[in-house]
């Protein structure tokens, strides 16, 4: 694995979808940490070096959306995808410019330029 790996936090209570989606997304040069909760979301977001949240909206503990707010007041240029059966494109232009939208079922395909992009 590279020497300071891109991390991605990725925030989905549905185990199944979390551990497929951390394999898939995991490669040489990125790191998941996947969380079930928003509570474990936060204690990620203090203790790892996130790169990238990727957060569903609809957590046990409350919502992906507020998730991603205390992640960009303590990094603004932190770049988040919020996820959900549901358009968000209104939710993510709140968040403000770092911020963009994937509507479930996600296109791996689609997900995995995304990451790209903002990886680089």
């Amino acid at each position: 694995m590279a020497a300071n790996p891109f991390v991605i936090l990725y925030v989905e209570d549905n185990d199944l979808v979390r551990e497929s989606f951390a394999e898939l997304l995991t490669t040489a040069e990125r790191r998941v940490v996947s969380v079930a909760d928003g509570a474990g979301a936060r204690e990620a977001l203090r203790a790892q070096g996130v790169n990238l949240l990727i957060t569903d909206i609809n957590l046990p503990d409350g919502s992906g959306v507020d998730v991603a707010r205390e992640a960009l007041r303590q990094n603004p240029a932190l770049p988040v995808i919020v996820c959900s059966g549901y358009d968000l494109g209104d939710v993510a232009r709140s968040l403000g410019p770092t911020a963009h939208s994937m509507r479930k079922p996600v296109d791996l395909d689609e997900l995995e330029a995304l990451v790209e992009r903002l990886a680089r």
